[in-house]
């Protein structure tokens, strides 16, 4: 039986170096991005989702969404809907936040930190396989998808038409067909 408990393994191995990866036709996958491991993606339990994401140098990665105990998000108002956003993940304990040097409230205790077009998908996930309150933050996401729509018009007509979506069912009837 295969030992499969790490919050995220990828199917490339972070290099030394900044974005740099390695191993990159290798059958198994990384733990954490580091650990070599003889789990294959067919192996993992369903609750692990595919994701893309520039905290993982944009690497296929596959997230565990089950035994979440907090999430939260931050938006960044700027011509990207989800791309320089962030979604803070704890597995073990309510997040918390702290002013950084600049003034700035940062959250400090998460396990990981997802940013870019898988946030929505994976929020989704984890409230199915976590059954976690996730009101606040699909609240917060959709703040950022008004702002985006009155802020980034024909950036937001271009990916949804002209009309109020519900984020959520937009992602959950895209995942359907």
């Amino acid at each position: 039986m295969k030992k499969i408990n790490a919050y995220f393994y990828t199917k490339e191995k972070f290099g030394k170096r900044i974005r740099e990866t390695l191993d990159r036709d290798n059958e198994y996958l990384y733990s954490l991005g580091h650990y070599p491991t003889k789990i294959k993606k067919e192996d993992l339990p369903e609750y692990y989702i595919e994701f893309r994401s520039r905290a993982i140098w944009y690497m296929t990665g596959y997230l565990k969404t089950s035994e979440v105990v907090d999430i939260d998000y931050k938006a960044l108002n700027i011509n990207h809907l989800f791309k320089d956003d962030y979604l803070y993940i704890s597995y073990k304990e309510k997040l918390r936040t702290e002013k950084n040097s600049w003034g700035h409230e940062d959250f400090i205790n998460y396990d990981i930190c997802i940013c870019g077009n898988d946030i929505v998908p994976i929020v989704l996930a984890i409230k199915k396989y976590s059954n976690l309150d996730i009101n606040n933050v699909k609240q917060k996401i959709q703040d950022k998808v008004n702002w985006y729509r009155e802020n980034c018009k024909e950036d937001y007509i271009r990916q949804f038409g002209d009309k109020d979506i519900d984020i959520f069912d937009f992602f959950e009837n895209k995942r359907k067909k």
